[in-house]
């Protein structure tokens, strides 16, 4: 199984690491799910973890590579098709799935969520990939 998250699940495996998604991550990769992430993703995780959660550089920079211990880096191509009508932001989350193949886009953005398939990507809530795991 292939799977992207978006970047708040990133965050909170970073941050939280007796929360549920943190465990939800750990117990699906010793599933061997594959986990895909892009620059676009690692950007608005290391964004989010020092402009609204205030901690420092170090911390971001060391998600950054914790993340990228778990997840495959792929790169997204220089122009993108619009998916998400409702934020064009998250089109480069959709891209990053597309652009690794992933068989589900695990996403809590309602925008996200709305569009629900895109080519042979599943768009999931949480609850419903913890159901397939």
């Amino acid at each position: 199984m292939k799977v992207v998250l978006d970047t708040m699940f990133w965050v909170s495996y970073c941050t939280l690491k007796d929360g549920h998604r943190h465990r939800l991550i750990e117990r699906a990769r010793r599933k061997r799910v594959r986990f895909f992430i892009s620059e676009y993703i690692l950007d608005e995780l290391e964004s989010v973890l020092i402009e609204e959660l205030d901690l420092s550089q170090r911390f971001a920079t060391m998600a950054r590579r914790a993340v990228l211990r778990i997840a495959k880096i792929v790169d997204l191509p220089a122009s993108a098709r619009s998916f998400v009508p409702g934020d064009p932001n998250d089109d480069s989350i959709v891209q990053t799935a597309l652009a690794g193949k992933a068989d589900y886009l695990i996403s809590a953005d309602k925008e996200i969520l709305e569009v629900g398939k895109v080519e042979d990507i599943e768009i999931l809530t949480m609850q419903q990939w913890e159901e397939m795991m």
